[in-house]
């Protein structure tokens, strides 16, 4: 059984509108991972003072509303809140 292959430049400028509904000026950047996949990065300040789960929660939690089953090209999810980058 193969992976199943996705076109980054398609998934990740909707992947970035998904996010941008909760984040509209924070930092969200895109790289494109393993046969098209999206990794995604978010620096918040909403970050601040959560736990890494309730992190991850809140990123998946959106992706999988906004993007129904085009989450699935996200491999990589990562967020940091503005006062652990000082």
């Amino acid at each position: 059984m193969s992976a199943q292959t996705f076109r980054f430049e398609e998934l990740a400028p909707k992947v970035v509108a998904a996010l941008r509904g909760e984040f509209p000026t924070d930092t969200i950047d895109v790289t494109e991972g393993y046969q098209g996949r999206v990794h995604v990065l978010v620096v918040s300040s909403r970050f601040n003072g959560m736990g890494e789960h309730a992190r991850q929660d809140l990123l998946w939690d959106i992706l999988r509303t906004e993007l129904a089953e085009e989450a699935q090209g996200v491999s990589f999810a990562i967020a940091y809140g503005t006062d652990e980058l000082r």
